[in-house]
């Protein structure tokens, strides 16, 4: 279903731009007087053939569909969809989407992949550890006495860790609420970006062996043992190149939104931040 709802959102937005756009070619369909032109149908149909598909899409499949289209679109301005919050908000977003694309779309395509040295300073900084965890979980906006409890709970345990650290995968299976709790809460080599902050800087500098005093994440408190540092020869040079391209890609739309925000008026109750 998620995927059908991309497509045509996808298809959506092709089209959207169609409508836009001045024409002046001839009418292939009418629906409820809104013309559907040619130009409009060959611009989807072009569109369609990116997709595979299991059958032959046809030029009658395709008007077949800008017909049920518009006729979705009559019938839930009908309905006032439109006017839904929901609804505009998930038009905001897409308005969103698309001035980043817009603005940023021909700098990004200028960021250089990463050199070996540019890789090598990255993990330098941020080396790939395998981990070990127990988990207690809390909900996302907990009570002070949850917290307390999971706090408390998990000192306990890391300190029967600490006394006998051979003892962390049977701790784990008895006592993590982990989905990987049977496996002795092993989690594999994960890059840094894979792992939530707080639970990274815990393990950052630390040798095998090593096992942390209870850690607070969204999930909830882990004790975590350090059982493998990963080589710069050994790892998966595309995963870290694309890690540092995404940090270069997020930083020109942070420099993006700081030069909107230098120009605009905004105003900030930090008040009602508490």
């Amino acid at each position: 279903m998620k995927s059908l709802l991309i497509m045509i959102f996808f298809f959506g937005s092709v089209i959207g731009s169609a409508d836009e756009k001045k024409t002046t070619s001839e009418v292939v369909a009418e629906v409820n007087g809104t013309k559907i032109t040619v130009d409009e149908l060959e611009s989807y149909f072009e569109q369609t053939l990116l997709f595979p598909s299991h059958k032959k899409t046809t030029l009658e499949d395709a008007l077949d569909f800008l017909i049920s289209r518009e006729l979705s679109i009559q019938k839930a301005k009908e309905l006032n969809i439109h006017k839904d919050p929901i609804i505009i908000r998930q038009q905001q977003d897409i308005l969103h989407q698309a001035l980043i694309s817009q603005e940023l779309e021909e700098a990004i395509a200028k960021i250089e992949m990463p050199t070996e040295k540019e890789l090598k300073n990255y993990y330098k900084a941020h080396p790939e550890y395998k981990t070990s965890h127990i988990l207690f979980r809390i909900r996302a906006i907990p009570t002070k006495e949850e917290v307390k409890l999971g706090y408390e709970t998990m000192l306990n345990i890391y300190q029967m860790a600490k006394e006998k650290p051979e003892s962390f995968e049977e701790l784990a299976k008895q006592h993590s609420q982990a989905i990987n709790s049977e496996q002795g809460g092993d989690l594999g080599f994960l890059p840094s970006t894979s792992l939530s902050p707080e639970y990274y800087q815990a393990i950052k500098g630390q040798k095998i062996g090593f096992i942390s005093e209870p850690v607070r994440t969204h999930f909830g408190f882990h004790v975590i043992k350090v059982t493998g540092v990963k080589d710069f020869k050994d790892i998966d040079q595309d995963l870290y190149k694309k890690i540092i391209f995404d940090i270069k890609r997020d930083q020109l739309v942070l420099d993006f939104y700081a030069k909107l925000k230098k120009s605009a008026k905004i105003k900030i109750h930090k008040d009602k931040l508490k």
